[in-house]
């Protein structure tokens, strides 16, 4: 019997290296030999203990990509090709899929969440309609696909003539998936763009990638530096990459009369929120849940285009054999230093 490592996820702040058996495909599934897989921040929270979105025992992973090593009878695509892989499992028939939400069908959950096995591992069995064929990204490139999506699906809420009018648009949260959001506003012709997070690097980095201003909402006041950097106009459209009561709150204090928050973030389960400010200043609230099967597509396509440049993003590389010490490394990540962490096995 052939053996893998396996990268699982035993406990809370406990990760262990398992030598397990390669998995067998069933009908009509391809073995993938996974070269690539990024850390998802909701991936750590789970490590933590926090959001009950893991359930140990179990091996986490949604990002990533790699080469097919066996692909089944009259299948679309063929051992040696670079694939990549929608990790939201749908059924294809449910109202929601009907209608391109599989984001939204209640008939599968993500791969590496809850008890589904991921990709931490050197080999995953997928059904073909997962699988996402690519040739000019490089692995860890497409294995970042998945959380570009998530940001994909958040800009591209807002209309064009919605970016054209927007006078100040802010990003709460400079984490992944909040620069990912600041690169696609820009990459969309948006001018004015303010990135607020607690951690000075990450700010660093947002201006270095575009942003026109930065907060830090531990040094200064959040309201007063709203005003100065809109002029006293506010904001426009809020999007929350974080998930917690005060950046949802800053969200929300940072938009005009009329504004829209788009909430991405979702490292906690329950908020508190002023409904006041909604209701007597007729603020939108619109959630953003992972991607549709067209936006993760069309995100593949992006990345093959060379239009976007995703490497000031991908900061640490850790052979799948030292994802114990990845995660462990994770946890002094009080700078903020490490944003996107791939485990490898090339």
């Amino acid at each position: 019997m052939s053996l893998m490592k396996s990268l699982w996820f035993v406990g809370d702040r406990q990760m262990e290296l398992r030598e397990i058996p390669i998995p067998e495909p069933g009908k009509g599934e391809y073995l993938i030999k996974v070269v690539s897989t990024g850390i998802c921040g909701s991936d750590f929270e789970g490590y933590l203990g926090k959001t009950g979105r893991r359930i140990p025992p179990m091996i986490m992973g949604h990002e990533f990509s790699g080469i097919i090593e066996k692909a089944p009878e009259n299948g679309k695509y063929k051992a040696g090709d670079t694939v990549t892989v929608f990790p939201k499992q749908f059924c294809g028939e449910c109202e929601f899929c009907k209608d391109g939400r599989e984001n939204v069908c209640p008939n599968g959950i993500c791969m590496g969440c809850m008890s589904l096995n991921g990709s931490m591992c050197e080999y995953i069995a997928v059904e073909e309609k997962y699988i996402f064929p690519f040739c000019k990204a490089s692995f860890d490139e497409a294995a970042m696909t998945e959380p570009l999506a998530v940001a994909y699906r958040s800009v591209f809420k807002i209309t064009d003539e919605e970016i054209r009018n927007s006078r100040n648009i802010i990003v709460i949260g400079a984490g992944t998936i909040g620069l990912l959001v600041l690169i696609l506003l820009k990459y969309r012709g948006a001018e004015h763009v303010i990135v607020s997070d607690a951690t000075p690097f990450r700010l660093e980095k947002a201006r270095e990638l575009g942003a026109s201003y930065t907060i830090n909402p531990r040094e200064s006041d959040f309201a007063a530096e709203i005003e100065k950097a809109t002029d006293g106009r506010l904001c426009d459209i809020a999007i929350e990459a974080v998930g917690i009561t005060p950046t949802a709150e800053n969200s929300l204090d940072a938009l005009k009369i009329g504004g829209t928050a788009i909430w991405i973030g979702n490292a906690q389960k329950i908020i508190e929120i002023d409904m006041q400010k909604i209701v007597t200043r007729e603020l939108s609230v619109r959630g953003n849940y992972v991607y549709s099967y067209k936006e993760f597509a069309e995100c593949v396509a992006l990345l093959e285009s060379g239009k976007i440049d995703l490497s000031p993003l991908m900061t640490d590389r850790y052979s799948l054999a030292d994802g114990v010490k990845a995660f462990k490394d994770l946890e002094s990540n009080k700078e903020g230093r490490m944003l996107k962490v791939f485990l490898e096995n090339k």
